[in-house]
């Protein structure tokens, strides 16, 4: 029997195409679609600090962000298919990121992308064998609804960072009128060839503003573009074998490697959750371990091809609140544009040659409507003296410790520093420590 994971079935907002349906035309899938690809900017910035990391060439880098590309196109595939089948996009993610630039630099690249595969089959296995039955009761709307919160209050940092720069004026301008555009776009085209540019507005928004006006004012960098190939096949595993060992640097990568993997489980955990309450769906078990199984297995994959290990998306959460388009087909159609991406680095290129103050921009927005999702589940959590003292504590915590830890030379042990350093991982564990808790004196007082 396939149980829900909680009693409460929340609701963020009612969409326009539910997971099984499809847009009326093709070219409305197709910018839904293409939409959902110009948020994910994450593909572009954390394989670079990787890549960096790793004192890898210029030419190097720029192949590690075509092999991140096409294999989370081959992942949200996977996930929309056969995992837990939302409309969630795949890719590298910021906690995987922390990780990778410790353990790669210290243990070698061997080591590393071997450690990833390890990884990998861990995740899948704690799904197949249905290990996170256990988390509905740990892990309630109340916790559910912290997290959320603070993935996008985590992701509006770095989008107010994009968005603001330098200081730039001629940036701000840019930002001020993605958002003025997508706002207005909105509001006022919702009954404008039936309501398609006002769900529409991110992507019309990022390509009016970020390529054609940027481009006026001087400031797309076209050279980017032009030195890009136009194709580009991908390798499987191509990176030297040599360095390898099973040594202790070896069981020192695979301790980080998942610290990083728990962190990215939980992570995934609170998405799976916002996405279904954004497409109006019930959150069932099925959709943890289904969702986490097939994560592990596409991280197995990520490992071999020579890609950053791929989990569940927060921005696509945010635009389909945002669009109110949860069609799983568009998400698989915006699965195969990232392939091409993958396989086209001139086209893919085009995204990083934008100023970064328009994607931020778009970040802000998209990172709002997160926050708003996050609100809602909290509000739909039973008014009890326990989860107010759940959400106030998880959300101060969460909120804190992280800066603490950053601004602090304390020398953390690396899986330590994870779990301290990272905003979204510090609500799960603090949000599910205290639930425990309290769930137990609660139930003990009945």
């Amino acid at each position: 029997m396939d149980e829900k994971v909680w009693d409460e079935t929340p609701v963020v907002s009612e969409p326009i195409y539910k997971i099984d349906e499809r847009p009326s035309s093709s070219v409305e899938s197709i910018l839904y679609a293409w939409q959902h690809t110009l948020v994910d900017i994450s593909p572009f910035v954390l394989p670079l600090a990787v890549a960096s990391a790793m004192e890898m060439s210029q030419t190097q880098g720029a192949k590690f962000v075509n092999f991140c590309l096409f294999a989370m196109g081959i992942s949200t595939l996977i996930q929309t298919t056969f995992g837990n089948r939302l409309p969630i996009i795949q890719g590298p993610s910021a906690t995987h990121t922390a990780v990778l630039k410790t353990v790669g630099p210290i243990c070698g690249s061997a080591t590393m992308w071997f450690a990833i595969f390890i990884g990998g089959l861990f995740e899948m296995l704690l799904g197949v064998v249905g290990a996170l039955r256990f988390l509905r009761k740990i892990f309630p709307i109340a916790v559910s609804g912290c997290v959320v919160t603070c993935i996008g209050l985590s992701l509006g940092q770095v989008a107010m960072g994009w968005t603001i720069g330098s200081g730039d004026p001629s940036h701000l301008m840019l930002a001020c009128s993605v958002i003025a555009m997508i706002l207005g776009l909105q509001i006022l085209a919702k009954n404008i060839l039936n309501g398609l540019l006002s769900r529409a507005a991110v992507f019309i928004s990022i390509w009016v503003v970020g390529l054609g006006i940027a481009s006026l004012w001087g400031m797309v960098n076209w050279e980017i573009v032009a030195q890009k190939p136009w194709f580009s096949l991908p390798e499987i595993y191509p990176y030297p074998f040599s360095g390898f060992s099973w040594n202790e640097a070896f069981f020192a990568a695979i301790v980080g490697i998942i610290a990083g993997y728990t962190g990215s489980i939980l992570e995934s955990i609170g998405d799976y959750a916002a996405t279904c309450a954004a497409c109006g769906e019930t959150y069932r078990v099925s959709h943890m371990n289904r969702g986490i199984a097939a994560e592990g297995f596409s991280c197995m994959l990520s490992a071999l091809l020579g890609a950053m290990p791929c989990t569940s998306y927060s921005q696509n959460i945010g635009i389909i609140n945002t669009t109110r388009i949860a069609s799983r087909f568009v998400v698989q159609i915006a699965a195969v544009i990232l392939i091409l991406y993958g396989l086209c680095p001139k086209f893919g290129a085009l995204l990083v040659a934008m100023p970064r103050s328009v994607l931020g921009a778009v970040f802000v927005v998209v990172c709002g409507m997160i926050c708003v999702s996050g609100i809602r589940l909290l509000a739909a959590a039973k008014n009890t003296q326990e989860n107010s003292l759940i959400i106030g504590i998880t959300l101060v915590c969460a909120l804190s410790i992280p800066s603490i830890v950053k601004t602090q030379n304390w020398n953390l042990p690396l899986a330590v520093e994870i779990l301290t350093s990272n905003t979204v991982v510090v609500a799960v564990v603090v949000g599910v420590f205290l639930n425990i808790v309290l769930g137990r004196q609660h139930s003990s007082s009945l």
